[in-house]
């Protein structure tokens, strides 16, 4: 499979951002940006995949759409459910059983607990995961719907999107009402519009085929829209009480870092001296799935070994680099022995569609 540098610098860059965030207390809010740039990543790649599955001709089916759901589960779910295992294990020894007792685990199987309410402690990073299943569910329907009535991909893809990018936000306003901006902020339905603006920028570079002028173009004004965000995150902390400051950035940060994605997805030379760095990168891009699933409660789980010894700052670093270690180690087995078992064995990507209806027009995509 090739591989771009610049999203595998984009994914490592990421899951680094929301590792810092748990492993420093005083760096949380940082891990907004790493999930934020996750969505804009995950929205980028599935729109280029989901655009190449859709047919120029006939209309596409429901085949079709199962191969691509097909495709993502092999790749997502084992993982998850491995460390939901883990995680039904941890938080059992620690007595954090989920709200409403432990039956409560059935939700998570189905990434069913913060559809319209906040995550809790149990499983916590799981949020972000709830939204991505979510939006692999339900966008290629909305795709599908349209494309059979209309047998063209752009109108298909430009109605998904014009639907996605209104009804979160929509939705997002509705969970203000009842809930701190900070908590409406992870649940699923209202930010399915942040995968949405990578798949946007995906299939805008297919259809108008951007030449590197246009892409560093989108990526200039993409990082001055993220410096403003940054800068207006400082001025609104602590941004949980921030209600004007992320309904902003909900729409923002993720609309900046796809803006970067063009570019991101152009970039794999480097220079001679910094070509050692290509490894590392891709190395932690590969592990990153395991790694963010599997972070947290590694983390915490060795923090508590070390118990009050932990709040002598040389015990405290000690404790953060056996936990980082640990994480690494961990993900590179689980990624190596578990996850690529799994997606060798997803079907190959196939484009399933009906025959064109006779005497319909067909619709250059």
């Amino acid at each position: 499979m090739n591989r771009f540098f610049g999203l595998d610098f984009a994914r490592a860059a990421a899951i680094g951002l929301v590792v810092l965030a748990h492993a420093h207390q005083g760096s949380q809010e940082i891990g907004i940006y790493g999930v934020e740039l996750f969505f804009a990543l995950s929205g980028f790649l599935i729109g280029g995949i989901l655009y190449r599955c859709v047919p120029e001709e006939g209309r596409w089916n429901l085949a079709g759409v199962t191969n691509f759901w097909q495709r993502r589960w092999w790749r997502t779910l084992p993982a998850y459910y491995l460390f939901l295992v883990v995680a039904v294990i941890h938080h059992g020894i620690r007595g954090e059983a989920p709200e409403g007792g432990w039956s409560a685990v059935f939700a998570y199987l189905l990434f069913l607990p913060n559809l319209m309410s906040p995550n809790e402690v149990f499983y916590d990073v799981s949020w972000s995961l709830c939204v991505e299943e979510a939006f692999y569910l339900l966008f290629p329907l909305v795709v599908l719907m349209i494309h059979r009535a209309s047998e063209s991909r752009k109108i298909a893809f430009a109605g998904a999107l014009i639907v996605f990018a209104l009804v979160p936000p929509l939705l997002r306003e509705w969970a203000f009402l009842d809930w701190p901006a900070a908590q409406a902020r992870v649940m699923t339905l209202p930010r399915l519009d942040a995968i949405a603006y990578g798949v946007a920028m995906a299939v805008a570079q297919e259809v108008m085929g951007f030449s590197f002028r246009q892409k560093r173009v989108l990526a200039m004004a993409g990082v001055l829209l993220l410096g403003g965000t940054i800068v207006a995150h400082f001025l609104s902390r602590p941004i949980a009480d921030a209600e004007a400051y992320v309904r902003g950035a909900l729409v923002t940060m993720p609309l900046a870092f796809a803006l970067c994605m063009p570019l991101l997805a152009s970039w794999n030379g480097l220079p001679a001296w910094l070509e050692p760095l290509r490894p590392v990168v891709t190395t932690i891009s590969l592990w990153s799935y395991s790694i963010y699933l599997s972070h947290h409660m590694i983390l915490m789980a060795v923090v508590s070994w070390f118990g009050e010894s932990r709040e002598g700052m040389g015990m405290k670093l000690l404790a953060k680099a056996i936990g980082l270690i640990l994480v690494l180690l961990v993900s590179a087995c689980v990624y190596r022995l578990f996850e690529t078992r799994f997606t060798r064995r997803r079907p190959p990507e196939r484009h399933f569609a009906d025959p064109p209806r006779q005497g319909a027009a067909t619709v250059e995509a």
